[in-house]
């Protein structure tokens, strides 16, 4: 084997463990998405109960104490489903920008296996010349020319740049809208 096999076969492995390791932060981020989906549903079948114990009270200077505990509650309440719609929100857009990057996942290893044909091939040619070469002396026959080297017919795209992590995921202009609110409120 040459260093140029050696060098494909070590870029190769390279792509490989790097599908591997996108493969397991997307599992990892399913998780997360999968935890806070369930925190939500909790906070939401909370909120159901305790509206439903909770009596509607007027509003007014004539609330009794007990009834403006629980209008304050109610209103923490409400703020509290609020938070938890905007995560799940934002859960929902992680979950969509997993898939998107799954996609491409998916579609770079195709990619590894097309370039990984490729070299089997290539690794066969090669074998069969140098075969050749060495069975030619020994008849005594002069060589025959090599043939020319075939380029492919197409270069193969260059690699998808990874996507850089966010800080914050993106939000669509509602969902922006309301986090600016609650930040000035």
């Amino acid at each position: 084997m040459n260093a140029r096999d050696e060098g494909s076969r070590s870029r190769q492995e390279q792509a490989l463990a790097a599908v591997e390791e996108l493969k397991r932060e997307l599992r990892e981020r399913a998780a997360v998405v999968v935890a806070r989906e369930r925190e939500l549903m909790e906070l939401r079948r909370e909120l159901e109960r305790r509206l439903e114990k909770a009596p509607r009270g007027r509003a007014g200077s004539g609330l009794t104490e007990r009834e403006q505990r629980l209008e304050e509650r109610e209103r923490e309440l409400e703020q509290a489903l609020a938070a938890a719609a905007r995560r799940e929100r934002e859960a929902e857009q992680e979950l969509a920008l997993a898939r998107a990057e799954r996609e491409r996942l998916e579609e770079r290893e195709r990619a590894v296996h097309q370039v990984e044909r490729e070299l089997a091939g290539l690794r066969v040619r090669l074998e069969q010349e140098r075969s050749e070469l060495e069975t030619a002396p020994a008849t005594g026959k002069p060589r025959p020319a090599p043939e020319p080297r075939r380029e492919p017919e197409q270069a193969p795209p260059p690699p998808t740049p990874l996507p850089s992590p966010r800080e914050e995921p993106e939000l669509d202009p509602a969902a922006v809208a309301d986090t600016a609110e609650l930040r000035s409120g």
